[in-house]
């Protein structure tokens, strides 16, 4: 399984980061009284929306992993999650937007992950 390359940025731009647990319950009406919740499963996706702020170099490194080594985002990645320090698999789970910044000597990548199970 591929890595994340060591010559990008290893933790995300505070801004904008936002994880969301998986939702492991269903939730049932009843005819009378609160609603039965039981737990679905044990293990789940968790989704994160994060950017990275990349070089001009940088984007380049980051554009040849997306299509050489994730084959266009069909393979996961080992990363070490920002908040809690421990290494994970990866999936980018929706195509990466790229905007320039700082008057185009800089980009902002913000993308939408998912931490597998």
């Amino acid at each position: 399984m591929p890595a994340w390359p060591a010559s990008l940025p290893q933790r995300p731009l505070a801004d904008g980061f936002r994880e969301t647990p998986p939702d492991l319950i269903v939730r049932s009406q009843t005819d009378l009284g609160s609603p039965r919740v039981r737990r679905r499963a044990t293990a789940g996706v968790t989704r994160v929306a994060l950017a990275f702020r990349f070089s001009r170099t940088q984007l380049a490194t980051f554009r040849t992993f997306l299509h050489a080594d994730l084959q266009d985002r069909a393979l996961a990645f080992q990363w070490t999650h920002p908040i809690t320090g421990v290494a994970g698999s990866w999936r980018i789970a929706e195509a990466p937007v790229i905007e320039p910044i700082a008057g185009g000597t800089a980009w902002r990548v913000s993308m939408s992950w998912e931490l597998l199970p």
